[in-house]
């Protein structure tokens, strides 16, 4: 079998420096298999595609384009194996990738802790995010809220999961720009396959980094000085394909005197952390139990 050609050498190399996040690397085995592998630097799953443009004399031991669910760290893809030994083989590929899984089974009726505290009372905006060309009072797949809160005030895990990405580099939101369209943020991966996405951070206002896990009602970001629209707020919401537009899902909360529901537009709620919610996703150690009694 002859050497891979420099075409196919190039092609990789540019994939390989474009993929930040995955990166992919193959073997060639002595029974002239290509193995490929690759490893997810990121702190959440993701979805990777692999397509094979050029394909010659080889067959894959999965269905090709290959798709799958990629978790952090290294993990063993596709095998490509030669169809009739001795002769050359050729190929090169491309691949993408995104956040979250392939089939998600988002929980909708997750009750989530309002992100601004215990005891604090705040006003609820809904944030409308209705897909392109829609008419007025048409269906509106996107779902985020904005609570009113103060410049310095703490912001909250509403939910356990891992820290999957941080942003508190923008300077806008403090200097009372009129507009921007990016803002601070610190993004959780939870065990249901969502990700939750908390602003707006002041700069360098992030408490907890990529990678921790944090619990529900930890604390995980200031508030920025956010000087154009209501103010200063929080911004919630939570995605199973988070930067796809309307893939938000509708969220409730636990509020003080109204238990479990949607928030409503305008009104004003009172947080409530109950050790119900802090704990309904904690990680339970496996209880060692009682000896049991010999038999004789």
């Amino acid at each position: 079998m002859k050497p891979i050609g420099l075409f196919l050498l190039f092609f990789v190399s540019v994939s390989l420096h474009a993929q930040k996040i995955i990166d992919i690397s193959y073997t060639v085995d002595p029974q002239g298999r290509y193995v490929f592998t690759a490893n997810n630097k990121a702190f959440c799953t993701y979805v990777l595609r692999i397509d094979f443009p050029t394909l010659d004399n080889l067959r894959a031991d999965h269905s090709l384009p290959y798709e799958t669910e990629i978790k952090p760290g290294p993990v063993k893809l596709i095998t490509l194996s030669p169809i009739e030994k001795g002769k050359d083989t050729k190929l090169n590929y491309k691949s993408t990738n995104r956040k979250g899984l392939l089939n998600p089974v988002v929980n909708i009726n997750f009750t989530y802790l309002l992100p601004t505290g215990p005891a604090i009372e705040t006003q609820a905006y809904r944030i409308p995010n209705k897909p392109a060309g829609s008419t007025p009072g048409g269906q509106d797949s996107g779902y985020s809220v904005r609570l009113r809160a103060k410049q310095g005030d703490t912001i909250y895990a509403a939910r356990r999961g891992t820290v999957s990405a941080v942003d508190v580099s923008n300077t806008e939101n403090d200097a009372g720009a009129s507009t921007t369209t990016n803002w601070n943020f610190v993004e959780i991966f939870h065990a249901d396959g969502s990700f939750a996405e908390y602003g707006i951070l002041k700069k360098d206002g992030a408490l907890v980094k990529p990678g921790q896990t944090v619990e529900a009602g930890a604390p995980i970001g200031i508030v920025g000085g956010d000087q154009y629209g209501r103010g200063s707020e929080v911004r919630f919401s939570v995605s199973y394909y988070p930067g796809v537009p309307n893939t938000q899902i509708p969220l409730q909360f636990w509020t003080k005197g109204n238990g479990k529901g949607q928030l409503k537009q305008g009104a004003f709620y009172t947080s409530e952390f109950t050790k119900a919610l802090l704990t309904a996703e904690t990680a339970k150690k496996p209880s060692a139990g009682k000896p049991s009694a010999k038999k004789h």
